[in-house]
């Protein structure tokens, strides 16, 4: 008669839906959302089409040094930007912070010294100090031809400090007849070929092989500290947003857009009240503009971008070389809190396909385990069948009861054995092997003492 073991079945269902959530589980971790703590003063820097990194800054709970990006390589919703955390960066706020020309480093002046991120490594490294106190509000913008680094007052508080990483690291300064100020914003422009530099008294420009001159800002520009100031790659637009008046509470709302080949400010569309910022950490992107934390009037905080094709707020980033499809809805068609697009492979994501391929491999691995374990306890039923002993076999079979009642009684019996076999001292783990009377931790093996 064939024998049914219910037992083996739901052992291998239980099995087999472990086995379902164990390989998902690398899915889900690599897509659980890291959210950064809201910062202002932040220090950052940016790669079209790459990233905005951020680190530092403060808020409620004073200077904080977290570091993460914000990737500008997928498109996402202003409601759920794609964050991915990095290691731990410098204790500080408003401080220096630019990419170095062939984009594989970060750069970070805080407290006179020069810090780097090595985005290959992935780990911070200690480069310089030049002995100067702490002092807050400086800015760095990067030659992409030369590779040099210069950082506004950053030299003894008075002249630029100019970095060389390509060179041993070294510093150099040059002199300005410009008023010593911190608290500046400063960009290159790769039309200019120099850095944009703008102060409460005004705008200029630097140009390493001319030197400092006036540049004309926006006329309706009312901040005067806490503003950012970023140039798209090509130089075609700068961007000056946000910022508050020095002295009074209220943060303006304004942003103005410079179209460098026609040398032209134009005032965009303002923020909503709930959304104007101070210091915020900003990029350009596909000609996209976006701002990340800064001081704001509300709890409520989310990350903006803004259109510069159309001059407008909107709801969605859109990464360069994508499309929304009918596959893919648009991320701006999105609710607000849901993520569209996952970050690619270098941010650690995985696709369903791999969780769909790892539930597979799961499976199969637990059905030849599973397989293994029948054919085991398949054999200890065959051998206990020829066994006088009464742990294996109902040796009262011909005592007239139901045969089939009979073989269940035993396989309780055999279940029993399995269990103790598996969680306690001295069970047997053959069909012929003695059972310990002692207590003691001696092992044996059939009838040879091994222990």
């Amino acid at each position: 008669m064939e024998r049914k073991h219910p037992a083996f079945f739901r052992t291998y269902l239980l099995a087999y839906i472990i086995s379902l959530l164990l390989s998902s589980y690398p899915y889900l971790s690599a897509h659980a959302q890291y959210q950064p703590e809201l910062t202002l003063e932040s220090g950052s820097a940016f790669r079209e089409g790459r990233g905005l990194y951020i680190s530092g800054g403060y808020n409620a709970t004073g200077i904080v040094n977290q570091t993460f990006m914000i990737d500008l390589s997928v498109s996402w919703n202003t409601g759920r930007p794609a964050y991915k955390s990095l290691p731990l960066g410098p204790l500080s706020n408003w401080f220096a912070s630019a990419l170095t020309a062939d984009g594989r480093e970060w750069f970070v002046y805080v407290n006179g010294a020069g810090n780097v991120f090595d985005f290959q490594s992935n780990k911070w490294d200690h480069v310089f100090d030049n002995g100067s106190s702490k002092v807050e509000g400086y800015g760095a913008a990067t030659d992409p031809e030369t590779g040099k680094i210069y950082i506004p007052f950053a030299w003894m508080g008075s002249s630029m400090m100019v970095v060389d990483l390509k060179n041993g690291f070294t510093t150099d300064n040059i002199n300005t007849t410009l008023p010593t100020q911190i608290m500046y914003a400063v960009t290159w422009n790769s039309l200019l070929k120099g850095l944009i530099y703008a102060i409460p008294a005004g705008m200029y420009q630097y140009i390493p092989s001319i030197g400092w001159a006036n540049l004309i800002g926006p006329q309706e520009l009312l901040a005067t500290e806490g503003y950012c100031l970023v140039s798209s790659d090509s130089g075609s637009k700068v961007v000056l947003f946000g910022g508050s008046i020095k002295g009074q509470d209220p943060v303006v709302s304004d942003i103005f857009i410079l179209d460098f080949k026609t040398h032209t400010w134009k005032k965009g569309t303002p923020t909503s009240p709930e959304d104007i910022r101070r210091s915020p950490a900003c990029a350009i992107s596909n000609d996209y503009f976006i701002a990340w934390g800064g001081q704001v009037r509300t709890s409520k905080q989310r990350t903006l971008v803004y259109d510069l094709k159309v001059d407008k707020w909107v709801s969605c980033y859109i990464a360069p070389g994508t499309t929304p499809t009918t596959t893919n809805p648009s991320v701006c068609d999105a609710p607000i809190d849901e993520p569209i697009d996952k970050p690619s492979t270098p941010s650690g994501s995985m696709s369903y396909t791999g969780a769909i391929l790892g539930a597979i491999c799961g499976g199969l691995a637990v059905g030849l385990i599973a397989g293994g374990v029948y054919g085991y306890r398949a054999r200890k039923n065959k051998l206990s069948t020829s066994s006088d002993n009464p742990v294996y076999m109902d040796t009262h079979a011909s005592s007239g009861r139901d045969p089939e009642e009979e073989m269940r009684d035993a396989d309780r019996r055999l279940e029993t054995v399995h269990v103790g076999a598996f969680g306690f001292k001295n069970a047997p783990q053959d069909p012929h092997a003695l059972i310990s009377t002692n207590h003691s931790d001696d092992i044996y093996t059939g009838n040879t003492k091994v222990g």
